[in-house]
């Protein structure tokens, strides 16, 4: 899939300039510790001695709108894809965890979900940026060939005082998916806000935070079309 330049006039244009190096400074508030999921990822040790997965598939990881998305292979069932996403994670859990969740099964496409998590434990925008940029080109470096597919955050009703924060977050994801050809950005987020611009409750379970089937199945609608055409050229 080939890329236009990126070109952005006024304030937005300062997204141009923003790169992984850059963000390295961005630590100022402290990441939840990775330890807490230290059972979740045992879990996926013992299910791939159970049933190893087969390397040079399609691995999802990320946060909760990953890991409850069900059986994949009934979602997708035409495609080889895996789900490691643990919920509650943040970003750089991801990055604590790369070989548990991505490295280690060579997947010739990866589908990160995450960021909801991070802004909801009080990082910034520009922080949880810096983290899922981070663990992507950590990724990248160990598997240049591999396939990134890069899901836009969603806004949720229980978290809607966070909206600005995640819009303002997507605005940087998306800037810093668009000049490198092996991303690809999926703006699958604003189809749950209302023409008020608020999430609308009906793509939610009770709880207002994690999306519900009719939730899910118009995610998979923006998700699968792009999902096939980059499966099909990491397979050229």
């Amino acid at each position: 899939m080939n890329f236009p330049a990126f070109v952005v006039t006024g304030a937005i244009g300062i997204f141009l300039v923003i790169s992984s190096a850059g963000l390295a400074d961005e630590a100022a508030h402290p990441r939840p510790d990775p330890k807490r999921f230290t059972k979740d990822i045992e879990k996926f040790t013992v299910l791939d001695a159970e049933s190893p997965a087969k390397k040079g598939g399609i691995v999802f990881t990320g946060s909760s709108s990953i890991r409850l998305w069900g059986d994949l292979t009934k979602v997708f069932p035409d495609l080889p894809v895996l789900n490691r996403g643990f919920g509650g994670s943040v970003a750089n859990d991801l990055i604590v965890y790369a070989n548990e969740v991505a490295l280690r099964y060579e997947p010739k496409v990866l589908v990160v979900y995450e960021g909801g998590n991070d802004i909801n434990a009080k990082l910034t925008p520009k922080e949880a940026l810096a983290d899922e940029a981070k663990f992507i080109e950590l990724v990248h470096a160990k598997l240049p060939q591999t396939r990134v597919i890069v899901n836009s955050v969603k806004y949720a009703p229980v978290r809607a005082m966070q909206m600005d924060s995640v819009k303002a977050l997507n605005v940087l994801l998306e800037a810093w998916c668009k000049d490198k050809p092996w991303v690809t950005w999926v703006e699958a987020s604003n189809y749950v806000l209302s023409a008020d611009g608020q999430p609308r409750e009906e793509l939610y379970r009770k709880d207002r935070l994690h999306l519900n089937d009719e939730g899910y199945a118009k995610w998979k609608a923006i998700l699968d079309p792009v999902l096939h055409q980059v499966w099909a050229e990491a397979n050229k």
